[in-house]
């Protein structure tokens, strides 16, 4: 089974974000003929005198005839051996929680600027979403170089030299991991080194898996047949459950899983109990109704608030900036050290 690595690309408004995606899919070879074709219509329709790679990403008809990204388009690639899932984000400000619910599920960030504009406003907002959602690496991708007077590399012409000291001054205020890279998306002028960036990302974070003996599975159903009973869980750590000891929270009881009949489907050894929105772990979880929390609010809190957590959905009974009570024990992890389990929902 191919390892799949997850990452958004954000920016501001007309920076070029679906455009370099679409090029990197041409670049893979994961762009059937019909779908080339397709794309190829639509760039004539909006009075285009060339082909755009953005049509090759912006599926929605809104989003075609107004030649913007509203939704966040979900796209996959496949290259070296790895299945990349793109989430496409919206850059107008109207749609930045779009962008956070994509960031909230990414294991990294790709982060256009366009040469032409620079950083501005939403760049910024960006930015420090990807920061509050831990995203530890950023590819920060300078596009449209091809509209820059001068010849030779990129690199070597004065606005990127000046843009570059802005964005290491910008990102001196986070502890992100980055590269920047000058690319022209339109022409695939040095999109390869993009998809290598990639590439390396992925294998590190395959490594650091690979290295985690942590195991966490949201229990999501029971069921009995044939006299034997089977549970079906949600694999929050994406490693294999393997049969062995085990703890059940929020109870704290020892469970065995004796057989394993296909992922996220197991059986366990004990007679007990284990409703929808239990945890099994082969490591200790925090298990608290008190808990701290940062948060982006999307419009502003009312004084009935539930929080969804995995399953399991509580009542918040105390809030304040840094803190928040709930009505029952929850199964979390701190963010820093297992992000998958260190979120949760406003409702």
């Amino acid at each position: 089974m191919k390892q799949i690595f997850k990452f958004i690309c954000c920016g501001s408004v007309d920076d070029g974000k679906s455009t370099l995606i679409g090029r990197m899919l041409l670049d893979t070879g994961n762009v059937k003929k019909d779908q080339l074709e397709d794309a190829q219509k639509a760039s004539l329709k909006n009075g285009s005198t060339h082909f755009e790679p953005a049509m090759l990403l912006d599926g929605l008809l809104d989003e075609r005839a107004q030649q913007i990204t509203i939704d966040v388009a979900h796209r996959y690639f496949d290259y070296k051996n790895v299945r990349f899932h793109i989430l496409d984000c919206p850059g107008h400000v109207q749609y930045t929680k779009n962008m956070a619910i994509a960031a909230a599920q990414a294991q990294a960030a790709i982060v256009v600027i366009d040469v032409t504009k620079g950083i501005r406003e939403q760049t910024k907002n960006h930015v420090r979403i990807c920061d509050l959602f831990h995203i530890p690496f950023l590819c920060i991708c300078l596009t449209k170089c091809d509209l820059l007077p001068g010849k030779g590399s990129f690199a070597t012409r004065a606005p990127i030299k000046k843009l570059t000291r802005e964005i290491k001054a910008l990102l001196s205020k986070y502890h992100f991991e980055y590269t920047l890279l000058p690319v022209s998306a339109m022409t695939g002028c040095q999109t390869q080194e993009v998809l290598q960036t990639l590439c390396a990302q992925a294998q590190k974070a395959a490594r650091q898996t690979h290295q985690q003996k942590q195991r966490v599975l949201h229990i999501l159903a029971a069921k009995s047949y044939r006299g034997q009973r089977y549970y079906y869980a949600r694999e929050v750590s994406g490693l294999a459950v393997n049969p062995g000891k085990y703890t059940l929270y929020p109870q704290r009881l020892p469970v065995t899983i004796i057989n394993v009949v296909s992922p996220g489907c197991f059986q366990i050894k004990e007679d007990i109990d284990i409703a929808p929105g239990d945890c099994i772990s082969n490591t200790p979880l925090q298990v608290n109704n008190l808990l701290s929390h940062q948060t982006i609010w999307f419009e502003n809190p009312t004084e009935n608030l539930l929080l969804k957590h995995g399953s399991r959905v509580a009542r918040v009974v105390r809030y304040t900036d840094q803190k928040l009570e709930v009505d029952q024990p929850l199964l979390f992890h701190n963010v820093e050290d297992f992000k998958m389990n260190g979120f949760g929902v406003f409702i």
